[in-house]
């Protein structure tokens, strides 16, 4: 917004000058971005925020002037008012005042005009405007001057002798008076004539009503429009204009009438004028009253500065507002203009930027010190980040819309699928219901480059239409492991399986303190009797296992991969907090090994916890070392071997106790499970 340093002086007496201005205006937060000098003036470039609309004129830039400075303020008085009769009248009507509150015009006869005067042309072009004859000129002066747009219609071209101010109809066109045509829609408003639109309402003009040096009537407009239509269809059509600018943000409901008549004024002024009618208007400016209780305590609580009360009062009546109540309490009166003022807070705002921001004192505020919240998910994926960088891991980020043809062809979440309605790109129209496709994805680039050991994990959402108005968002960490195994030092080149995925996620799950999930066969994804899913107390952890042919086909994966897919959410609650560290045992363990063969559906982790019970405080640790299924075991049968570390606290087991109590042992299993020892052999002792 630029500003004349000669037009302010119309209205408010400036001291010093145009750089000491630009200083003060932008130490009390109205910012001059810059000063130039055009010809015999100054021209002060400002940054007018958004919330401010009051500062998108003279008046408005010299009511801040007054306020901060205390210098008097003087408005301009306008001498001749719209009052009579002429030949012709325009009625106003207004279809739809949600978008037009308040229209009105008044009709100018017999205009005989030439050029505007020089020094209204210079403080035009001094402000970017180029002077065009004058009744136009006016109107952009008048909008320069008080910050309320104006539009001059030629009366004589006009058809029929009504105005509406009404939602155009879709389809409608208009040739405006930058020379291009606009289509309309029904959201937009025009005014309009008998024939059809004649100007786009709060935006600009047409073509076809333009005033021109030749004519002799004027109907002159004045209104308030809705701020939000007039953006819309500014944005929509990309036509901008300093009408615009100032209607979508919102211009003084009471300036519309005085800005209309301070136009007549000066026109009468400076042309000749026949006859000027009475005004034509419909509606009413939509003036709300605003009043707010301040307590001066506030002030000094929230600046942190004593400021006498009889200089709040004045600063606060500097600023137009008006002020009322004794003692403590005052109630506030906010004027039209000042739409931006609604609660207390905003009053010892201003009274702040006038007192001056540079003489409130620094002073730090008291801290309490309070325990961090810790906010347990994020801790989670904290941990999980640790532990699988641990194991070797690399993370990955991939995007979270994905293809849907590879769910298709494998029949996956097909009834759960969340996809967007107008997605920029075509093919990745899905929120992805797991995070397979991403990290398959980049499994298949590395191995693609020669990586032959891919080991990834993600940690992210997926989403699941559970007919809700929002989809269910969930937290996955998914596990993928490809190509070579991660070898001991001592071990053979060879290529991962399923027991290297199936170690991390069961060491993953011990590492948190869960121990007793449950397995179940899974398919899916997974290769027949290579997918196993995990439950605890009913609820499904996650699943894992080998990634099926058909899978990799569609994936066009060519080696084999192992995929884990685990919710941090459901496991948050089952994780139990780690024991305290226990002591180093002074006394030696003896080890025993036991082998037995029992049913294919008995767990291993059954017989181990059967174990425990018997002896739990004589043992420190079993382990299973051992499977064997075929040949001479009996077929629905497995042979299982154990390897279990007797260990007292306070004594040296003696060979004949941990004797008495291994073979003990299996009595117990045959009872519980119906263990038999292999053929010919017995458990080492």
């Amino acid at each position: 917004m630029k500003i004349s340093f000669n037009w302010l002086k119309d209205y408010v007496r400036v001291k010093g000058s145009a750089e000491s201005l630009s200083d003060l205006l932008t130490m009390a937060g109205l910012n001059v971005e810059k000063s130039e000098r055009v010809k015999n003036d100054t021209v002060l470039e400002i940054e007018v925020t958004t919330n401010r609309p009051d500062w998108l004129s003279h008046i408005g830039v010299a009511r801040e002037i007054h306020a901060v400075s205390g210098s008097r303020l003087v408005l301009p008085s306008i001498q001749r008012k719209a009052h009579g009769k002429t030949e012709k009248t325009f009625p106003i009507s207004i279809p739809h005042p949600e978008f037009c509150p308040y229209y009105s015009a008044v009709l100018l006869e017999d205009v005989k005009s030439g050029e505007a005067p020089d020094f209204m042309k210079a403080r035009l072009e001094a402000c970017g405007i180029r002077s065009i004859n004058l009744i136009v000129d006016i109107t952009n002066y008048v909008l320069l001057e008080c910050g309320q747009p104006l539009h001059a219609f030629d009366a004589d071209r006009l058809h029929g002798n009504k105005i509406s101010a009404r939602r155009a109809r879709t389809g409608e066109k208009i040739a405006a008076i930058d020379g291009k045509i606009y289509e309309l829609v029904s959201d937009d408003i025009v005014i309009a004539d008998a024939r059809g639109p004649i100007a786009i309402g709060g935006v600009m003009g047409g073509k076809e009503s333009e005033v021109s040096e030749s004519t002799q009537n004027v109907l002159l407009e004045s209104a308030y429009f809705a701020p939000s239509r007039i953006r819309q269809t500014a944005r929509r059509l990309g036509l901008g204009s300093e009408s615009s600018y100032r209607f979508e943000r919102k211009v003084d409901p009471l300036g519309v009438d005085w800005a209309r008549e301070r136009a007549v004024d000066l026109i009468a002024k400076y042309a000749l004028v026949g006859r000027i009618s009475s005004v034509f208007k419909a509606g009413k400016p939509p003036l709300k009253s605003i009043s707010i209780s301040l307590e001066t305590s506030e002030v000094k609580r929230i600046l942190g500065v004593e400021i006498p009360q009889s200089k709040i009062k004045s600063d606060l009546s500097r600023l137009g507002l008006r002020v009322s109540g004794k003692g403590k309490k005052w109630m506030v009166h906010v004027p039209s203009s000042r739409s931006d003022l609604t609660q207390p807070i905003d009053l010892i705002e201003e009274v702040a930027r006038l007192y001056g921001y540079d003489r409130i004192p620094e002073t730090l505020p008291i801290v309490k010190p309070i325990e961090p919240r810790i906010e347990p998910l994020l801790d989670l994926e904290e941990k999980v980040r640790n532990f699988c960088v641990g194991f070797g891991f690399f993370e990955a980020v991939s995007f979270s819309l994905v293809e849907p043809v590879p769910f298709d062809q494998l029949g996956l979440y097909s009834n759960e699928r969340v996809k967007l309605i107008n997605p920029q790109n075509k093919e990745l129209n899905l929120m992805r219901p797991s995070l397979l496709s991403g990290l398959i994805q980049a499994v298949r680039r590395n191995l693609y480059v020669g990586e032959t050991d891919v080991r990834l994990f993600e940690i992210g959402n997926r989403y699941l239409e559970m007919g809700t108005r929002l989809p269910k968002e969930e937290r996955l960490l998914s596990l993928v492991i490809s190509g070579e195994g991660r070898l001991h030092w001592l071990e053979k080149r060879r290529p991962a399986n399923f027991y290297d995925l199936k170690g991390c996620v069961e060491e993953f799950l011990n590492q948190l303190g869960i121990h007793s999930w449950e397995e179940h066969p899974a398919n899916s994804i997974f290769q027949a009797g290579e997918g196993i899913s995990l439950t605890l107390k009913g609820e499904v952890l996650g699943s894992y296992g080998t990634i099926s042919d058909r899978a990799r086909k569609v994936y066009d994966l060519e080696k084999p991969a192992f995929y884990a897919e685990l919710s941090l959410e459901k496991i948050l609650p089952c994780i139990q907090p780690r024991g305290l560290t226990r002591e180093i045992p002074k006394f030696p363990a003896s080890p025993r090994d036991l082998t037995v063969i029992v049913n294919e559906n008995v767990k291993a982790e059954a017989i181990i916890d059967q174990i425990r019970k018997r002896v739990h405080d004589l043992t420190t640790k079993i382990e299973i070392f051992d499977f064997f299924k075929g040949g001479p075991i009996p077929k629905g049968k497995k042979s299982l071997s154990f390897r279990i570390f007797y260990q007292a606290k306070d004594r040296t087991l003696q060979n004949e106790e941990v004797n008495a109590l291994h073979f003990s042992m299996i009595d117990v299993l045959k009872q519980s499970f119906g263990a038999e020892l292999p053929k010919g052999k017995e458990s080492n002792a």
